[in-house]
């Protein structure tokens, strides 16, 4: 699994030309997500995962948060990043953590920053050891293969700001000083206030 430090750079996986049939699958999926936002309860929002081999419970989102790139980013080019918080729950021990995946087909970013209500959430990267965490898998797939990955400390302060917000940015900075921005406004973030409220709110 690949993952990355706020100021750190990782290895991309190279996609020279992106399928546009993907893409346009992509684009349909989150459609039919913001359509259905309004008729998805709380329970529906979340799911528990037990995994078999170690009894660790991990709670994450059905679906995670899309956000849509508000630059061109060139043909072809995927105009979705993602984001979702977790929980690791190992008898008792909670931990609580903040999910990103963002298109690398326009370079590495040398740093990523997620922004709540556009001022910078107070998140720390860290890296996800499914052995340390005791989980078999990554608590979210990656969505597609040009997409790299980060994982962040998640305090229930940065937790309450994205349930919320009513805007939240991703900015993915690259090395060559370019930078991606991907939004997603309060409609799409009904998931992560139900998580907020199921794992945190008494």
């Amino acid at each position: 699994m690949k993952t990355s430090a706020i100021q750190g750079s990782q290895a991309a996986i190279p996609v020279r030309s992106q399928p546009t049939r993907r893409l346009r699958g992509q684009a349909l999926a989150w459609l039919a997500s913001v359509l259905c936002a309004c008729a998805s309860t709380p329970s529906q929002s979340i799911v528990e995962k037990l995994d078999p081999n170690t009894g660790t419970t991990v709670g994450v989102l059905a679906a995670p948060v899309q956000l849509v790139t508000t630059r061109n980013r060139g043909s072809g080019r995927d105009p979705f990043a993602s984001l979702a918080p977790f929980e690791i729950d190992r008898m008792g021990n909670r931990e609580f953590f903040l999910w990103i995946a963002a298109p690398e087909d326009n370079g590495v970013p040398a740093s990523v920053q997620v922004l709540c209500n556009d001022q910078p959430l107070a998140v720390s990267a860290t890296r996800l050891d499914l052995q340390q965490h005791k989980v078999s898998r990554p608590p979210y797939a990656r969505s597609a293969p040009w997409n790299g990955e980060w994982y962040f400390d998640l305090p229930p302060d940065a937790l309450h700001c994205l349930a919320s917000a009513h805007r939240v940015s991703l900015i993915a900075r690259l090395a060559d000083g370019m930078e991606d921005e991907f939004t997603a406004d309060a409609g799409q973030l009904k998931g992560v206030a139900a998580f907020e409220m199921r794992y945190v709110q008494p």
